[in-house]
């Protein structure tokens, strides 16, 4: 998790002032959860969604609007980064955050703009951006697209992701951040009428009609950040599992088959 500026101009003062506020909960055989939620809002200012024990001894697993973190029972101590089984080989900060993208993912379902497969075998969720090259390359490859062969040179036609079975939907992630051009665009994307047309259409260099509307983009790139996403595209599975960057259909499918 990379944590955002104002959330480290945070921290730099969560060493001073968290360990007087924590003191009796430090004392207590368990952690007061309620007491622990309200004391890292007001500190680092950010929304805890849950908190959970670890498998290591007053450690706690810390999941929030900026992403997930660690913290230790009196307080005084943070961590940020993954946490790892060496026994069971299993990276225990992505089986939990694969839980958190499933979760949240629900309440975004009716934001989504979605090129549904004809006989639907897997759904995908990408962060999009429309100025993206590889996010325009994975747009172009919804369907059947043609491509030249690296070793014989000829041009081949190929299956896209619709064509094997995989849904692809998408939420936005404007790279440049809410005072982008792009950020706007998107704005206009989702607030259009026909908005997978509007989306084709900025992915493929074109212009898109300027629309006003509520729209939940801004809402949607937070919760790619609260995500871990650093880049675009970057695809949500299923079961919670992030995949960062572009696969193309063939390769994306033999994964999920894999999976």
């Amino acid at each position: 998790m990379k944590l955002s500026k104002a959330l480290l101009l945070s921290m730099s003062i969560f060493g001073l002032s968290l360990n007087s506020a924590w003191s009796a909960a430090a004392s207590e055989p368990a952690l007061d959860t309620n007491k622990t939620k309200q004391i890292i809002e007001a500190r680092l200012g950010v929304a805890v969604d849950s908190i959970a024990e670890t498998p290591l001894t007053d450690i706690y697993e810390v999941t929030t609007s900026q992403g997930m973190f660690y913290i230790s029972q009196d307080g005084r101590y943070l961590l940020q980064g993954s946490l790892f089984d060496l026994v069971n080989r299993v990276n225990l900060t992505d089986a939990s955050m694969a839980k958190v993208r499933i979760k949240q993912l629900a309440s975004f379902e009716n934001d989504m703009i979605e090129f549904k497969a004809k006989d639907e075998k897997y759904v995908v969720t990408v962060f999009t951006d429309t100025s993206c090259g590889y996010c325009r390359k994975l747009h172009n490859e919804l369907y059947t697209y043609n491509e030249k062969n690296q070793h014989t040179q000829k041009v081949e036609t190929l299956a896209g992701y619709t064509d094997l079975g995989i849904t692809v939907r998408y939420l936005a992630f404007p790279r440049g951040g809410v005072d982008s051009p792009v950020y706007g665009e998107m704005q206009s994307v989702w607030c259009a009428d026909d908005q997978a047309g509007a989306m084709s259409a900025a992915k493929n260099g074109g212009s898109v009609t300027k629309a006003s509307c509520d729209n939940s983009v801004l809402k949607q790139y937070q919760l790619g950040e609260a995500f871990g996403v650093r880049g675009t595209p970057a695809m949500v599975l299923e079961d919670g599992t992030m995949l960062p960057g572009y696969r193309p259909p063939a390769a994306l499918l033999e994964f999920l088959e894999r999976s």
